[in-house]
């Protein structure tokens, strides 16, 4: 009990620090899911399902324009911001999203290159059809 007590004691600061984990902190799971339980805190993550508790449903996100999801009040800032997501608005939004779009309630921010990297790779393989369509309609 000790150990897996210290094991997630250094998961825990290892995150909180933002560092590069070693791959026992993700406990067996996909590192890019596990990463996105913070999204999931929020958002849903399910083709067909409404928005989650406090932001929209993040299915088929890629390509979409920011503040288009249904079921979902955005602010006035997003919905003019005319953002597509791709890859590059994504990495950007997670980032950042305050300093993307000044006004947005999105104040959660994963300044790690890493593991951003690793939430949007868990995003394209568990919707590849969505992310597919996206890249074919943004050429």
């Amino acid at each position: 009990m000790r150990r897996l007590t210290l094991l997630l004691a250094a998961a825990a600061a290892a995150w909180f620090a933002g560092a590069p984990a070693p791959s026992a902190q993700y406990f067996g799971m996909d590192p890019g899911e596990f990463l996105f339980g913070e999204c999931r805190d929020c958002h849903n993550f399910a083709e067909g399902a409404g928005p989650g508790r406090k932001a929209p449903n993040l299915w088929s996100v890629y390509g979409r324009t920011a503040g288009t999801a249904p079921g979902w009040e955005y602010t006035r800032e997003l919905k003019a911001s005319g953002i597509v997501w791709t890859e590059t608005t994504m990495e950007r939004w997670l980032r950042n999203p305050g300093a993307m779009v000044p006004g947005t309630k999105m104040d959660f921010q994963m300044p790690n290159d890493e593991q951003r990297e690793l939430v949007l790779e868990y995003m394209r393989n568990a919707d590849p059809a969505g992310y597919v369509r996206a890249i074919q309609g943004l050429k």
